[in-house]
């Protein structure tokens, strides 16, 4: 399911007051939605979209051939195959279950100080260090994280 609009804007409001630099993924990018909108948000910074799924990767393809956005890079790939140490900040909307598998990942690869934002479902044993509700219809909540693993 795609980010909705309200989440994408507050999404990118919490990445705005922080001092956003270098490599943004986004873990499951979907069709787009908002790996395109960070890209635009953050000129600036390198952002790497993981889409396993063959058709939302081919549309994301083809409408960055339209936006031509130069920082965003899509990529067709498992995320759990992909090196995530080189993220400053981790983005992603996944299921409770993904999020369980995705844990220990993050505890092994990211650095210490990786920002991870959670769209709608927590990482199971990690403590947030703020959670926004944004003010939809259902009450979603945004779980922002910094990762203080050493690796």
């Amino acid at each position: 399911m795609p980010t909705s609009p309200k989440v994408k804007r507050q999404l990118l409001h919490v990445l705005s007051q922080n001092e956003i630099q270098g490599t943004i993924c986004e873990l499951g990018s979907g069709w787009g939605t908002l790996a395109f909108a960070l890209a635009r948000r953050f000129p600036k910074c390198r952002i790497i979209a993981y889409e396993n799924s063959l058709v939302p990767y081919i549309y994301s393809q083809i409408y960055k051939l339209v936006i031509k956005t130069e920082n965003l890079h899509i990529k067709q790939e498992n995320f759990f195959n992909a090196l995530l140490s080189e993220a400053d900040v981790i983005v992603c909307y996944l299921s409770p279950n993904i999020m369980a598998c995705l844990q220990p990942k993050l505890e092994s690869e990211l650095r210490q100080g990786t920002l991870v934002l959670t769209n709608t479902f927590a990482l199971p044993s990690w403590i947030p260090q703020q959670t926004v509700e944004v003010e939809d219809l259902y009450g979603t909540k945004i779980y922002i994280y910094l990762n203080q693993n050493k690796i």
